[in-house]
């Protein structure tokens, strides 16, 4: 099995009904190409995981996003060189971060077979950091860390809750709220 989340790996992956078109294309530009299985609600597909060692990040991205405005794809599976986690990235260029998940259960999530191992990518959420009063709004989720475990609470009265409360969160940076 390659190991997914190792920084000193980057690759792409792909599922379409074009894969061998988009296959000509990423041997011609020199890519390594790794045929895999994809399994969704009972139906089996080919996907493949293809890398190229002399490309850089912009590189791959750039490929990635060829391949899926030429062939009419919405979306890719990236990940960069550097990082331990991949992206889905659409053909408008924007992207989620997603985990893996070995031996996936969830029947709602595509999962990817490979040398006997099956794995996903599930949607990670994302945070942001508050760092000053104005930053709290009657009615947002916070999340804060108080012994070892996040805790939500929901914002009723900023201004004296920031005093009491975010404001040691803040300074050591214990508290976050969810992207939308």
């Amino acid at each position: 099995m390659i190991d997914l989340t190792n920084p000193k790996i980057s690759f792409i992956l792909l599922s379409s009904d074009k894969l061998e078109d988009m296959v000509s294309i990423l041997y011609a530009k020199e890519y390594k190409i790794i045929p895999i299985k994809g399994y969704y609600h009972g139906q089996y597909e080919d996907s493949v995981i293809a890398y190229n060692d002399d490309n850089d990040n912009d590189e791959l991205r750039k490929d990635l996003l060829f391949l899926l405005n030429h062939f009419h794809q919405e979306c890719g599976i990236i990940k960069y060189l550097g990082e331990t986690n991949v992206k889905k990235t659409f053909s408008d260029g924007s992207e989620k971060p997603m985990g893996i998940v070995i031996y996936n259960t969830d029947a709602e999530n595509i999962s990817y077979l490979y040398n006997g191992v099956s794995f996903s990518f599930v949607e990670q959420v994302r945070y942001w950091k508050p760092t000053k009063k104005e930053d709290f709004r009657v009615g947002m989720l916070v999340e804060y860390f108080n012994n070892n475990k996040w805790y939500e609470k929901r914002v009723e009265d900023p201004i004296n809750e920031y005093e009491r409360l975010y404001k040691l969160f803040i300074k050591y940076d214990k508290i976050r709220v969810v992207s939308k």
